[in-house]
């Protein structure tokens, strides 16, 4: 029983096939670990890529918000009047919980 396991180990050690096979399967091993970690470098070096542009479109967004908002702070009465705005006559403020001026939509 032994002797007939061993031969057949022997075989197919011995079998130019089987050979060809692990050898073919070690080198698609080693050729798919050098896809995968190329592949993982090459999305690391994307991401921080896209990480600096996105810094520096902040930073963009930043510097448009800052110049609306200056423009904006910019505007004063002489300018509004400019535009067409005239100064209200009638004005009517609004008090939370106050019962002389409540707004309803009851016709």
């Amino acid at each position: 029983m032994i002797n007939t396991i061993n031969q057949k180990t022997k075989t197919i050690a011995i079998n130019r096939f089987t050979i060809l096979i692990l050898i073919s399967a070690l080198f698609m091993s080693v050729a798919l670990y050098i896809f995968l970690a190329n592949s993982a470098v090459r999305n690391l070096t994307v991401l921080e890529k896209m990480e600096s542009k996105k810094q520096a479109l902040s930073i963009k967004v930043s510097e448009m918000e800052s110049k609306r908002l200056a423009f904006e702070n910019n505007i004063n009465t002489q300018k509004a009047t400019d535009l067409g705005f005239v100064e209200a006559s009638n004005r009517t403020f609004i008090i939370k919980n106050s019962s002389k001026n409540s707004l309803s939509l009851n016709k």
